[in-house]
């Protein structure tokens, strides 16, 4: 009986994933950059969490271990970390002619600092032979960054202009490479791209999973079921837009540390006993909380308003395609173990599951980062 309601959890909450990665939630490791083309000049502002720098190579920037990155460790490692950068962020011309991309005749950095006590944010000037036009990205960052909690994912989330138009992207190991172009021939790769970034983000986002598989779990119709799924979609949907448009703005601690009380509050109705009968309701308003935690993802890319609607609504087509996929899985999983005879145990063990999690990620969240 354990055993079944143990196997119902991971099948309907983490999709296989580990338990380290479902405590993890979002904090799955990423860098930025910002690049900005003016004829053969490319300038680049990149940032990345030194704290996470730790490939095979062993890279270690913090080597008192407190957890900050002082002025005196950053230039001491710094030749070691541009080199790396030189290495694992590659900047080429693609001129029309068969092979790789021209390589700029010089690569200098011109500044870096400490931003949040371990952020790099590091200045840098490509010069070319001749105006760009067309310009490759390759990010093999993943290769060199360890997220400190042992998850392994990277995405690098890059922006670039070329006199003043912006391109987006999203680069991790499955895809290292963006090409961008001077006409705005590019904008279905950026809406492919940010589909999939939603993707990821509805798959590598754990606390949705768990708060998904709280209101499921209960969700005994499919009437229900739609029900739920639909309220908590226009609501997210809302307040994604709002705060990626900066219409509204709440901080990323209370955010994210109210997003673990929602998860915790309907896995507590669910041990109550709770009537689910209007559920829909409560998941709204939930709904409009978890949409400022999708916003976090393109408000850390700083996107131009000329080009955040179609970031936005590719975005948030991504997380819908993820949604009703996961929904499309978990759900007749679900409603099978809990129409069988365990249907009480399954229901309090994956409740008491969820409670579990949510109360750890809110202190996590609230009083740890």
């Amino acid at each position: 009986m354990i055993f079944r309601a143990v196997v119902s959890l991971v099948l309907g909450c983490s999709l296989g994933s580990s338990l380290a990665g479902i405590c993890a939630a979002h904090d799955f490791s990423r860098s930025e950059s910002r690049v900005e083309v003016h004829g053969r000049e490319v300038r680049v502002a990149l940032s990345l969490n030194l704290l996470e720098l730790g490939g095979a190579g062993n890279n270690n920037v913090d080597t008192n271990g407190d957890g900050v990155i002082s002025y005196d460790e950053l230039d001491h490692a710094i030749d070691r970390i541009y080199a790396l950068i030189k290495q694992h962020y590659v900047l080429g011309e693609i001129i029309g002619q068969p092979g790789p991309p021209a390589a700029p005749i010089r690569v200098t950095l011109t500044h870096y600092g400490i931003s949040m006590g371990h952020v790099l944010d590091a200045q840098l000037l490509y010069v070319f032979p001749a105006g760009v036009t067309q310009l490759s990205v390759t990010s093999t960052l993943d290769q060199i960054m360890q997220h400190p909690i042992g998850q392994p994912r990277h995405q690098h989330l890059i922006s670039v202009r070329f006199d003043g138009e912006p391109r987006e992207s999203v680069l991790d190991a499955a895809h290292p490479t963006a090409v961008f172009f001077s006409s705005g021939a590019s904008s279905w790769k950026t809406f492919a791209s940010f589909v999939r970034l939603g993707i990821e983000h509805i798959f590598t986002g754990y606390d949705h999973l768990a708060f998904l598989v709280g209101l499921l779990i209960v969700a005994t119709t499919l009437g229900s079921m739609i029900k739920v799924v639909t309220s908590f979609t226009v609501a997210h949907s809302l307040t994604l837009a709002l705060a990626t448009f900066n219409l509204v703005n709440i901080p990323v601690r209370l955010t994210e540390s109210l997003i673990a009380l929602s998860i915790g509050y309907v896995a507590a109705e669910n041990l109550l006993g709770v009537s689910t009968t209007h559920r829909y309701r409560i998941t709204f308003l939930f709904g409009l909380i978890h949409g400022f935690g999708f916003s976090n993802v393109l408000r850390e890319m700083q996107l131009s308003r000329s080009h955040l609607a179609l970031s936005l609504f590719s975005f948030n087509t991504g997380v819908e395609i993820g949604q009703i996929v996961f929904v499309l899985i978990a759900f007749p999983l679900i409603l099978y173990l809990t129409r069988s005879r365990w249907q009480r145990q399954i229901t309090s063990a994956v409740s008491v599951a969820i409670l579990a999690l949510a109360t750890y990620w809110f202190v996590r969240r609230a009083f740890l980062i």
